[in-house]
């Protein structure tokens, strides 16, 4: 009967720590938690999810590794979303009862690990974001890159354009799909509405082929130049 009390009052505490989250059409979503208490967490995320939806979460504290499912319970606007624990492992709750409350932490022994054989990744890059457009627009993905300040290639599948959008710090710096390069790609890809993307995180900056100021005006350019040749076109075509 107390549990809502109890979660409501549990301690929370200022807490800064890189986190992955899965489910919910992004297969893997990288960000970070800002506050944290046993029941749940406060998650920094431009993508934000209706309360109730189901995802996992994984994350550090004390150099150990957690992993838990959780449920989002509100979400504020371009800003992030709270979250609640669910059916989090004994042992990850008390690291987290040791962190916030400072309970002894008694270590349970630890099982031997089984090494799964994975490929090894791209030279130079690193999978870090991957998704579907069914659910998240172009824009909002190019807005997370934009905000963490990534380097790498937005890696797009659609049956509309299949290609790559390159990014430095943040800002695009090229596009390119088969038979054509910069804008001349770009544009192409703003009709995209489904199909899948993988961002690769990249130490190596990119060839610069487009020049802009920001993301946003490119964006607006270019949907401003796709109306006027449609305009265009219809014209002609009358």
């Amino acid at each position: 009967m107390n549990s809502g009390k109890e979660r409501r009052e549990a301690k929370r505490i200022s807490y800064i720590c890189e986190v992955e989250c899965e489910g919910a059409g992004i297969n893997r979503l990288a960000t970070r938690i800002t506050d944290l208490s046993v029941t749940g967490a406060f998650i920094d995320s431009m993508i934000n999810y209706a309360p109730g939806t189901q995802l996992t979460l994984k994350f550090r504290v004390k150099d150990q590794p957690i992993e838990t499912e959780c449920e989002v319970r509100y979400s504020l606007r371009q800003m992030g979303m709270g979250v609640q624990f669910v059916n989090m492992r004994p042992e990850h709750l008390a690291l987290l009862e040791h962190l916030i409350e400072g309970k002894p932490l008694v270590a349970p022994a630890a099982p031997t690990p089984v090494v799964e054989a994975k490929p090894a990744p791209a030279a130079n890059a690193q999978y870090m974001l991957t998704g579907n457009f069914a659910i998240v627009s172009l824009f909002d993905v190019i807005q997370i890159i934009e905000n963490n300040h990534l380097t790498g290639a937005l890696i797009i599948a659609s049956a509309v354009a299949a290609g790559e959008i390159h990014f430095t710090d943040g800002r695009i710096v090229g596009a390119e799909l088969p038979g054509a390069i910069g804008q001349d790609a770009l544009i192409k890809f703003l009709d995209v509405t489904e199909g899948s993307f993988t961002f690769n995180k990249s130490e190596t900056e990119y060839r610069r082929t487009i020049q802009a100021g920001s993301n946003m005006g490119l964006m607006l350019d270019l949907l401003r130049l796709k109306d006027e040749e449609a305009a265009f076109s219809s014209m002609s075509d009358s």
